[in-house]
C-alpha cells in the first residue's frame, strides 16, 4: 500500500513538472497567424462572386496595395479571364503602388503595370470627373481607409459618388476593409464650411466611426437620396469592436508612411502635428513613430510628465532621426518615439496634451500656416477650436466637453448604416 501511495506521488510530480516546463517553453503570443483567422476578406467574396457577374462589362478601378492593387498581376489576369474590360484607373494619394510621397504634378499618367491611363483625382477638376466615370458600368473602389476625415481616400470617394453619371445603371461597388480607428467610435466635431479641402472633405466628425463601406452608405443615405446603386462587399465574422493582430486581419500598407500597424495607431493622433512646426517622420524609417525638430532641444525634459499624464496608455522614449522628405529634410532632429501600450487610448488627448507641452515649452513652436495666414491645424480639425484652446491654456476635458453634444448626436446619426 504505501509503496502504491509513493509511486502515485512520484507520478504526481511527474506529471506536474512536465506541465510547468510545457508551459515555460510555449510563447504566449498576442498575435494569431493569418491562416488560423476567420475573417473572410471582401477581396475573397469579390473574385469568387462579384467579379463574374460584371463579365462583359467596363469598369473603372479605384485601387493601390492596401486593396486588390498589392497584386497587379491577378487583377490583369481574372479580370482577362471574367470578360471584364478596365477602362482607366483612378490614382489617389501616393499613387497606383502606394510608394508616392508628392502629388502626381499632372492630372493624367500612363500606369506602367496595366499600360492604361491613370487619373489623378485631386488634379482633376470636379466638372471634369464625371466624364471620366461615363460609359463604364462600375466603378470598383477598393483601399484601406484610417476612420479619419483627414485621409483623402475618404475624399476620393465622395467625389467618386458624387460625380457618378447614370446612376440608375452603373454599380459602385466598395469592398470594404476594417481600420484602425473603427473601436473608437465617432469622435471630434464637424467640419466647417471655411474649412474644406482635399483632406477633410467628407461631412463627418474627426473620426468617423465608420468603415469605407459604411461611409458609402452614410453618404448615399443623407446625401444622395440612396441615388447611388452602391453595393458594398463586406468581410464575413467581422466585428465592431475586433481586435486586430488577435483576429489575425494583416496589415496592408496604405500609404509609404504606415508601413506597419504601430505606425497606423500613432497616426490617429500625431497626424494632428502635422498641423505645427514639426517632423512627424516621414521619409524616416518610423513614420508616425517618431517626431521632432531640430529646435527641440533636450526632449527629455518633457517626457516625465507626458508620461505621467498618459495614464499608462503609451509612453515616450527621445530619439534622434534624419527626414528625408518633409519638414527638417535632411537636418537631424531631436525628439520623442511614441509607443501604443493600449490600443482604447484616445489620440486627440494625446495629441491635444502633447502639442499643448511643446507649445508651453519650446520657444520655437509655432502653428504652421498657409501664405493667406489660415492655420493648417484648423484645416486638419476642421474647426479653430482645437488650436484656439490650447493657445487659451483650456484643459483637454475642458475642450473635450465642448463637442461632446456634437459627439452623442452623430453616434446615433450613423449606427442605422453599421454592417458591423
Amino acid at each position: 500500500m504505501q509503496f502504491a501511495k509513493r509511486n502515485k506521488k512520484i507520478l504526481t510530480s511527474f506529471i506536474f513538472f512536465l506541465t510547468i516546463l510545457s508551459d515555460s517553453c510555449t510563447e504566449a503570443s498576442p498575435r494569431r497567424h493569418i491562416s488560423d483567422s476567420k475573417i473572410v476578406s471582401s477581396e475573397s467574396i469579390f473574385y469568387s462572386e462579384i467579379l463574374p457577374s460584371l463579365s462583359g462589362k467596363t469598369v473603372v478601378l479605384v485601387t493601390n496595395p492596401s486593396g486588390i492593387g498589392r497584386y497587379p498581376e491577378k487583377i490583369l489576369r481574372e479580370f482577362k479571364a471574367n470578360k471584364v474590360k478596365i477602362k482607366h484607373l483612378i490614382g489617389l494619394e501616393h499613387g497606383f503602388l502606394g510608394l508616392e510621397e508628392d502629388f502626381s504634378k499632372t492630372p493624367v499618367t500612363v500606369d506602367s503595370t496595366f499600360q492604361l491611363p491613370i487619373y489623378h483625382i485631386y488634379r482633376v477638376k470636379n466638372s471634369e470627373i464625371p466624364t471620366l466615370l461615363k460609359g463604364t458600368d462600375a466603378v470598383i473602389f477598393d483601399v484601406l481607409d484610417m476612420g479619419m476625415r483627414c485621409y483623402t481616400y475618404l475624399s476620393v470617394l465622395k467625389r467618386l459618388m458624387d460625380s457618378l453619371p447614370d446612376r440608375d445603371k452603373s454599380r459602385f461597388i466598395v469592398l470594404d476593409h476594417p481600420n484602425p480607428a473603427l473601436y473608437l467610435g465617432a469622435r471630434g466635431e464637424q467640419l466647417e464650411q471655411k474649412f474644406i479641402n482635399f483632406a477633410g472633405e467628407f461631412p463627418s466628425l474627426f473620426m468617423t466611426g465608420l468603415t469605407m463601406g459604411e461611409a458609402a452608405r452614410f453618404y448615399n443615405g443623407e446625401y444622395l437620396e440612396n441615388s447611388v446603386k452602391l453595393e458594398v462587399i463586406s468581410p464575413k465574422n467581422l466585428r465592431r469592436d475586433f481586435n486586430w493582430e488577435k483576429e489575425g486581419i494583416p496589415w496592408t500598407t496604405p500609404s509609404p508612411n504606415l508601413p506597419t500597424l504601430d505606425s497606423a495607431m500613432n497616426y490617429l493622433g500625431l497626424v494632428l502635428l502635422e498641423g505645427v512646426n514639426v517632423s512627424v517622420g516621414r521619409g524616416t524609417q518610423a513614420p508616425f513613430v517618431y517626431f521632432g525638430a531640430p529646435w527641440m532641444d533636450e526632449p527629455d525634459k518633457i517626457v516625465s510628465d507626458l508620461n505621467e499624464g498618459s495614464k499608462g496608455e503609451y509612453y515616450y522614449q527621445s530619439v534622434f532621426f534624419k527626414p528625408s522628405f518633409g519638414p527638417f529634410k535632411g537636418e537631424i532632429c531631436r525628439g520623442l518615439r511614441l509607443t501604443v501600450v493600449k490600443r482604447t487610448y484616445d489620440p486627440i488627448r494625446m495629441a491635444y496634451q502633447l502639442i499643448a507641452s511643446l507649445k508651453k515649452n519650446y520657444k520655437d513652436f509655432k502653428w504652421r500656416q498657409y501664405p493667406d495666414g489660415t492655420h493648417n491645424i484648423d484645416f486638419l480639425w476642421g474647426t479653430e477650436r482645437f488650436r484656439e484652446s490650447i493657445d487659451s491654456e483650456v484643459s483637454y476635458e475642458n475642450f473635450k466637453e465642448s463637442f461632446s453634444q456634437v459627439e452623442s448626436q452623430e453616434k446615433q446619426k450613423i449606427r442605422k448604416y453599421f454592417l458591423y
